[in-house]
């Protein structure tokens, strides 16, 4: 009897793993990490959309990428004001991660057509992926003034997100 309460109790261990793994990806960052996160993302779309505004042949793109900078310098230094605000140790990188930074040369390496389509489908999967830590650290992020500053932020994200769907559907 002791044997199958084990087996029982194993195969519930490893039903629930997926989603308790799933649920330990989805928690809400510290708020170094949220910054971390924060900071790479604007450093990452500020970049994209130059590379955008230089070899796009999209008006549509052209012109989002125009707004993706613009709005991505702004919430830069509003974060860069929450950090220092929330807690003077906490650093906004000044650099791309590696991963941000092999898109980018992927980004450089597209040409024409090919270069509209990956900067939406990075733009999409980016911003929405942006959207899930904004909100999850607006509602429950362990420091006032970046839970503020992540709610601040979290609706020109969403309007961001809208737009490139948009691009990508006349696309």
């Amino acid at each position: 009897m002791p044997r199958i309460k084990t087996l029982i109790l194993a195969c519930l261990a490893l039903l629930l793993a997926p989603a308790l793994a799933q649920a330990q990806l989805t928690g809400t960052l510290s708020g170094p990490k949220f910054v971390e996160a924060a900071g790479i993302a604007d450093r990452f779309e500020i970049v994209a959309g130059r590379l955008a505004l230089e070899k796009s042949e999209s008006p549509q793109i052209k012109i989002f990428a125009t707004r993706l900078v613009a709005d991505h310098t702004h919430a830069l230094a509003g974060l860069k004001a929450a950090a220092a605000k929330a807690d003077g140790q906490i650093v906004v990188p000044g650099s791309l991660d590696a991963k941000h930074e092999a898109k980018i040369e992927q980004l450089k390496a597209a040409t024409g057509a090919d270069f509209d389509t990956l900067f939406v489908q990075m733009q999409t999967s980016v911003h929405d992926a942006a959207i899930g830590i904004f909100a999850s650290f607006a509602k429950e992020g362990d420091q006032t003034a970046l839970k503020d500053y992540a709610a601040q932020t979290l609706p020109m994200l969403e309007r961001h997100f809208e737009q490139v769907k948009q691009i990508q559907i006349r696309t």
